[in-house]
């Protein structure tokens, strides 16, 4: 494949964001465009939902290894100066989606043992807890701003009590996820870089320390458990392919938690957002709860966090006549399979009864997001509560800035009235 003869991305409106993702779709998916694309990377983009299942299930489309995505990080000795991009480098290489074969199994396994369904029911009870907790705090407010007050609480004080934080570190590791957006850049200057950078590295500290701390104490099983899956992984690192094995479970916890709290921060606020986008959805929820969890799998596929993940080729591989070569990067463009008229009818509608088999919201094949249930579960909550305890939310305007030149569909603000049963 001669990916730099490939169509670009750019030409048909995709330059990162979830404005520029939608722009992208209405042009794609209504004519006769090519299914290989490229980036300005000269990456090659994956877009049409037949190719992101295809792809997505080939042994052959693997992680895009740490040692790619942070060049030389890996090779400095201890006592050397962190580089630029060095903060983030340390705590994404310890995240599952850096990992291939052999690591990758027992890694993802040591993770999913602590994240199937039968623990994200488990883990209910904490969540209603820390939902009530945010909903007393805003129920008396006319207008709240839903990402910082509820969204980014809800992820933050969930993980926080799920992994032993204090309360002020809860509240620092809040702020520190909030900056670490500008990792998601695809062009990112120097002051993106060096702000992702000092927030990723602070958050990695306060997530290591509390569960270093409460492994100490032998005060959360969960934690207890990942550390004695994670010492039982005796395989050596290798950056360059097969990725890292955690030093510690707080290093453990902190790369693979990014998504438990910010996209899963982004899924909240994206859920609420769809739902408030379609009069008489909420109104139906209150009055049908069973339905809660399908519409929290519609409103995702409608508005999903993540529009891309990087993939990467392991060895050369052949795909509908074509060869692609071993070290080819890929975009998996995973968002775009949830709007592909192909597969969804009339894609950009909010439908409840929608058949949702093949949704992309979470990737897929092997390497599918390892906390899906989990996220999915604070969404329904925080919706089970809000129709029990009577809060009804309004969006406060029509003008909500979508964050432009990124790999995530994120709001920075998302103001919306509180109207609240005495």
């Amino acid at each position: 494949m001669d990916i730099q003869s490939l169509t670009a991305i750019e030409s048909l409106g995709f330059t990162g964001g979830r404005d520029s993702f939608k722009a992208f779709c209405a042009t794609a998916f209504a004519g006769d465009t090519p299914r290989f694309l490229r980036n300005a990377a000269n990456e090659l983009v994956i877009y049409r939902h037949e190719e992101l299942r295809a792809f997505g299930a080939m042994a052959e489309v693997g992680a895009l290894p740490a040692g790619l995505m942070f060049p030389g990080l890996h090779d400095l000795p201890a006592d050397a100066p962190v580089p630029p991009g060095g903060g983030i480098g340390g705590v994404i290489s310890n995240q599952v989606f850096t990992a291939n074969p052999p690591i990758h199994g027992p890694v993802r396994m040591t993770l999913w043992r602590q994240l199937n369904p039968k623990k994200a029911a488990e883990m209910e009870d904490t969540a209603r807890l820390v939902v009530r907790g945010i909903l007393r705090d805003i129920r008396a407010r006319s207008e709240i701003d839903f990402i910082e007050d509820v969204a980014e609480q809800l992820t933050a004080r969930f993980w926080g009590q799920m992994i032993g934080m204090t309360r002020e570190e809860i509240a620092a590791t809040a702020l520190a996820v909030r900056d670490m957006t500008s990792m998601f850049y695809i062009q990112m200057t120097m002051d993106d870089l060096q702000v992702a950078d000092t927030a990723t590295a602070a958050y990695g500290r306060l997530v290591e320390a509390a569960a270093v701390r409460s492994l100490a104490a032998g005060t959360h099983p969960m934690i207890n458990e990942l550390a004695g899956d994670l010492a039982a992984i005796d395989l050596a690192n290798d950056p360059a392919e097969a990725g890292i094995v955690a030093e510690n479970v707080g290093k453990l916890l902190a790369g693979n938690l990014v998504d438990g709290f910010h996209t899963a921060a982004i899924a909240a606020a994206n859920t609420i957002f769809a739902l408030l986008q379609n009069p008489g959805a909420m109104e139906e929820l209150r009055a049908h709860p069973d339905r809660i969890g399908a519409a929290v799998i519609e409103a995702l596929r409608c508005e999903p966090p993540v529009i891309a993940l990087k993939r990467y080729v392991l060895r050369d591989m052949t795909y509908a006549g074509i060869t692609i070569p071993k070290g080819t990067t890929v975009m998996m463009l995973w968002a775009a399979g949830n709007h592909d008229p192909a597969v969804f009818d009339q894609p950009s509608q909010f439908q409840l009864d929608r058949d949702l088999r093949g949704a992309t919201t979470f990737g897929g094949g092997a390497h599918i997001c390892v906390g899906r249930m989990v996220a999915t579960m604070l969404v329904r909550v925080l919706l089970e509560e809000l129709g029990a305890q009577d809060i009804r939310l309004t969006l406060a305007g029509d003008d909500y800035p979508w964050i432009g030149n990124h790999l995530m569909s994120q709001m920075r603000h998302m103001p919306v009235k509180v109207n609240a049963a005495p």
